[in-house]
């Protein structure tokens, strides 16, 4: 591809023939001539022969799934220590997704760990495809959304679809086949199998004071128990564009607020010497600012994690008592106090605030009283963590170009809602995240009342996607958190790119 004038980028990431390379080349995967849209963008790092770059995984080696071939490594603790020596890595056998398909894989990599005195580590992985080509060719996942029992819906919008018959190209290889951006070897963010609301607020100031203005950290709203909800910008804050990247809406969901959170410190980490396809992060974040809302609804995930009793204010905690009283009551729980609690969805008045956005809010299905999940409110928009959203979304010192909402699970990706106003566009995003996260199936929402639904029915309206992270029911084990990571790492710097090129 043609290298276009980096001085010309804000009028040139305008075109629809760059738009469609972008996509195209992610979803081939090719990226063989950079796409120079970044403003003075620095020469990125050099690449090793077809190999791909990669971040080193948290603790150095993914965790054996089910059904999958394990990868070992050495390295330190799962809190992200360096990875040492070289390592060859054969995984085959047969994988079972979220919804009872299986797919069989065999894939042999060549793998070797290097490091640098900046405190980073690297993996630079070369793959190679059942056929024996290394990046060539694509395989096509014919996925029959008429489900046999998976339940999508308990994250953004549930489904009952009938039918749907989705095609997805998808390719064998990373979407991030020229990254030069490598995971933190001492992080401040550290893996938990509970990464609380405290922990998190600490880690926030202290990648604050390490990275100075290459970090904003402002508060958009209060939670109904006092927590303040942060939105934590990279980049220039004045930039031309802006991402926003927000998790942690339900309780039990608390595996992605660790994950933003890591997200954010491995885009700090990278700021001055990090590349993606060529184009410096430097130049790439002076601009696109990336919003990160790692923890939309931390009174509920404190109630998931701890329980009410952690809660400050003693009439939310007989609320939230009343909560599994009237659960109980109505034969929709059977548990005990301890396993109700751990399931918790909703905020700490018991709304699932998913369902209390402005969007179709009148068709949603609710309880009729509040409830660790399901219920909508008394009125959209009447918590004050759905009205902290929706300000954040309003301002207008921000120019959106794109929301990207982390749930669970499922390993999908939820992208349409009835009369979404941007359609191909979130289409067009929610393949690139399929392509990057190693192929997240493709769902339409049905229902409606959450966030990205009430984003593509707006006035102003911007392309919109919900992935779901992991395999099995929430609160997820910290077992799942690697599989995760490795999925998710560079979700916002593809999403840099493309919105670049809009």
């Amino acid at each position: 591809m043609k290298e276009n004038n980096r001085k010309n980028f804000p009028s040139a990431g305008k075109g629809t023939g760059r738009r469609l390379a972008v996509l195209a080349g992610a979803m081939m995967l090719t990226f063989a001539s950079p796409l120079s849209v970044w403003a003075d963008a620095d020469k990125g790092g050099d690449t090793v022969d077809t190999a791909v770059t990669v971040p080193a995984f948290p603790g150095g080696a993914e965790d054996s799934q089910a059904g999958q071939g394990a990868a070992s490594s050495a390295g330190s603790d799962s809190a992200g220590g360096t990875v040492q020596g070289g390592v060859s890595v054969i995984q085959s056998g047969s994988s079972t997704d979220a919804g009872g398909q299986t797919a069989d894989s065999s894939q042999t990599t060549a793998a070797t760990q290097t490091g640098d005195s900046s405190g980073t580590a690297t993996r630079i992985i070369r793959t190679q495809t059942a056929a024996g080509t290394s990046g060539s060719g694509t395989a096509v996942d014919s996925v029959s959304q008429a489900t046999s029992g998976g339940d999508y819906s308990l994250g953004p919008g549930y489904f009952g679809q009938s039918g749907v018959q989705i095609q997805q190209s998808l390719d064998p290889n990373s979407a991030t086949s020229n990254a030069q951006i490598y995971d933190v070897t001492n992080p401040v963010v550290k893996v938990a199998e509970k990464y609380s609301y405290d922990q998190m607020v600490q880690d926030i100031n202290t990648l604050k004071m390490k990275y100075g203005n290459k970090m904003q950290v402002n508060t958009i709203g209060t939670s109904l128990d006092g927590r303040a909800i942060y939105d934590c910008i990279i980049g220039n804050v004045s930039a031309p564009r802006h991402i926003l990247i927000q998790g942690g809406i339900h309780g039990r969901e608390y595996l992605n607020p660790l994950l933003l959170m890591q997200q954010m410190e491995m885009a700090l980490a990278n700021y001055d010497t990090g590349s993606f396809n060529g184009n410096s992060l430097s130049s790439m974040f002076s601009q696109v600012a990336v919003h990160f809302v790692p923890m939309t609804n931390p009174d509920g995930i404190t109630i998931s994690q701890f329980g009410p009793d952690m809660l400050r204010s003693q009439t939310l905690k007989d609320a939230v008592s009343t909560c599994y009283v009237m659960d109980t009551a109505a034969g929709r729980t059977s548990e005990d106090t301890a396993g109700y609690f751990s399931k918790w969805k909703a905020n700490a008045e018991g709304v699932d605030l998913n369902l209390n956005f402005d969007a179709l809010w009148q068709q949603v299905s609710s309880t009729e009283f509040p409830s660790y999940s399901g219920y909508k409110g008394t009125a959209p928009g009447s918590e004050p963590e759905t009205q902290a959203l929706m300000n954040l979304y309003n301002d207008s010192r921000y120019n959106w170009k794109a929301v990207i909402h982390y749930h669970s699970m499922g390993n999908v990706i939820y992208w349409d809602i009835l009369g979404n106003k941007v359609q191909a566009e979130s289409s067009e995003l929610a393949n690139l995240m399929s392509t990057v996260t190693g192929g997240y199936r493709l769902l339409p929402s049905e229902g409606g009342g959450g966030y990205k639904d009430w984003i593509q029915l707006s006035s102003k309206p911007v392309p919109s996607v919900t992935l779901e992270t992991g395999k099995v029911s929430c609160p997820m084990p910290i077992s799942e958190y690697s599989s995760i990571w490795t999925d998710n790492r560079l979700t916002w710097a593809v999403a840099m790119e493309w919105v670049a090129a809009r």
